[in-house]
């Protein structure tokens, strides 16, 4: 399996001259993300699990994180990494004018856990479109 990528120019103005530079950037071309059942039935291949029991937990899941991040906790899932809340408010002019009515939950990080990226390293292949398509391009020339 691979992972597609396009490079994007970005234009640094941030010193004295222009920089131009190119970064890779994430190109998602996949018809529907992996679901549930998926999930499961990969993990009962994997384990004493049933295919049902797997999908129980997954679905209980992000109830059981939301009960813990609500009570004011990070979740830690070993191999995984972490679940945390991130909190924003309006801005106000005074410390004590920001109050708890004005915060709220901006969105749920998530932060992988080191053991999680080199798992994923291991099986990622990139695969560049801009170059697949310059490929493409030469070899209908060449028949030409």
């Amino acid at each position: 399996m691979s992972i597609n990528y396009v490079v994007r120019k970005k234009v640094d103005k941030s010193g004295d001259k222009e920089v131009v530079r190119y970064y890779a950037a994430g190109k998602v071309l996949q018809a529907e993300p992996v679901s549930n059942d998926e999930i499961a039935q990969k993990m009962a291949e994997r384990s004493s699990l049933m295919a049902g029991d797997a999908l129980s937990v997954l679905e209980q899941l992000p109830v059981v994180i939301a009960e813990f991040m609500s009570a004011g906790r990070t979740v830690n899932i070993r191999g995984l990494g972490n679940f945390y809340p991130s909190l924003t408010s309006e801005p106000v002019e005074r410390v004590e004018d920001c109050t708890a009515d004005k915060v709220r939950v901006s969105r749920i990080c998530f932060k992988a856990s080191s053991d999680l990226l080199r798992r994923f390293q291991r099986y990622l292949s990139l695969i560049s479109l801009q170059v697949q398509e310059v490929k493409k391009g030469q070899r209908k020339q060449g028949k030409e």
